[in-house]
């Protein structure tokens, strides 16, 4: 227990009651205040779980929202084209699943293009 109200040992037994009093007052005060930056510590590691759970979705979901998109762009070309016999579509947003061998490819990673040898 700290002391936080200070009172003269000669002062009346009242004002040290009091004095006792408030401090233990303080000290349950204190120990509630650390209850609760203990939940807000867990609340926010779990926010910024989920936070990044959200975030690698979003990007997910960008990716596959994409890929329809141009798997929709292909056959659209192919069916005003007349083309749609024998069709396969892979779309590769990135190399990601895509393996690279020695000599046949060049990535560049900046302009993000694979160009073929």
């Amino acid at each position: 227990m700290k002391n936080r109200i200070s009172i003269d040992p000669s002062a009346p037994d009242s004002l040290l009651t009091g004095a006792k009093i408030i401090n233990e007052n303080f000290d349950q005060i204190d120990s509630k205040l650390d209850q609760i930056d203990s939940k807000i510590e867990q609340f926010d590691t779990v926010a910024r779980s989920e936070i990044a759970y959200l975030h690698w979705r979003a990007g997910i979901n960008e990716k596959s929202i994409l890929e329809i998109a141009l798997e929709l762009e292909t056959l659209k070309g192919a069916i005003l084209n007349g083309l749609t016999n024998n069709i396969y579509i892979e779309s590769f947003i990135d190399i990601e699943d895509v393996t690279l061998l020695n000599g046949a490819t060049k990535h560049d990673s900046t302009n993000k293009k694979v160009y073929l040898a």
